[in-house]
């Protein structure tokens, strides 16, 4: 039954975990990108020309024209439209007119300006095909329109790269409060003793059979052993199985070191496991510790 109520717990706790950061990452895009859209609608007259000479004034502006297509286009099936593997290099950022990277861009401007305007998703920008009496108001749907695609891929990346580190610090706050502290170590763990007792490390890479990254690398005060941590936490429950067995992996390659010392592997996991995927992590010798109750880790501290 314990478990039970774990598994329910913590897939309640990463749903919560998921709309509450999610919905401040998507208003934020949604702000960050109404601002590049006004910027397009204003260098464009309102997406009715689209220009070399506007995407060289404000390169950011490739990101809603990429947005204004339909269907929209990633970043890197944009990029190979124009010879290149992404264009993300380009509209991350507003680019110095003096840099090398706005000579690049001047070569391939007129074919993404042509581009965009053969394809624009005159659906959307209704006014480019047809006279309409509310030219205001189709201009404030459309704009909302792109901004929300927009925000919505950004916000669900943003959050990928949230996640991760939130729970990454999680397990160092915890540690922290165990009174850990941070080592400067930044080599490759080949010995248990290169990690002092007392210490921890995010993300270095551990040598066993293969050279592979732990998401948090300490050395237990109490059993003085080296102890690897595998953060994971799982939206949908199809990759739990994946991130198990990626777990699983790992506790083999490091187990099998006889100069880690026969460290102890724990999965810090949160979200979408089932009873199977703990009992593959218990079979491995993995210690499981969910997320929402951080304060097991005490027992390998």
């Amino acid at each position: 039954m314990a478990l039970e109520h774990d598994i329910v717990a913590s897939r309640e706790f990463e749903m919560q975990t998921y709309l509450r950061e999610m919905k401040t990452l998507y208003k934020n895009a949604v702000a960050q990108n109404g601002e590049t859209y006004d910027i397009a609608f204003s260098l464009t007259s309102a997406f009715s020309t689209i220009t070399p000479a506007a995407i060289l004034e404000d390169s950011r502006i490739i990101k809603i024209l990429r947005y204004a297509i339909a269907p929209t286009i990633s970043q890197m099936k944009f990029g190979q439209v124009f010879g290149l593997n992404s264009i993300g290099k380009f509209e991350q950022e507003k680019i110095d007119k003096r840099s090398k990277k706005h000579g690049q861009l001047s070569v391939i401007a007129g074919k993404i300006a042509d581009f965009a305007q053969r394809n624009i998703d005159r659906t959307r920008f209704i006014w480019l095909s047809e006279d309409i009496s509310d030219l205001a108001l189709a201009q404030m749907y459309a704009k909302s329109w792109t901004c929300s695609l927009v925000a919505d891929q950004n916000a669900q990346t943003a959050y990928r790269n949230w996640r991760s580190t939130k729970q990454e610090d999680a397990v160092a706050s915890q540690l922290i409060s165990y009174g850990y502290v941070k080592s400067g170590y930044a080599a490759v763990v080949r010995k248990y003793t290169d990690v002092k007792i007392g210490e921890f490390t995010p993300e270095l890479r551990v040598a066993g059979r293969t050279v592979q990254k732990a998401d948090i690398v300490f050395r237990s005060k109490k059993s003085k052993k080296l102890v690897l941590v595998e953060a994971k936490s799982v939206g949908v429950e199809i990759d739990a199985t994946k991130r198990v067995k990626e777990c699983c992996d790992k506790a083999s390659d490091w187990g099998a070191s006889e100069a880690l010392g026969s460290p102890e592997i724990v999965a810090v996991i949160a979200g979408f496991f089932t009873e199977r995927n703990i009992a593959s992590l218990k079979a491995s010798n993995v210690l499981v510790v969910w997320e929402h109750r951080l304060g097991d880790l005490e027992v390998c501290a």
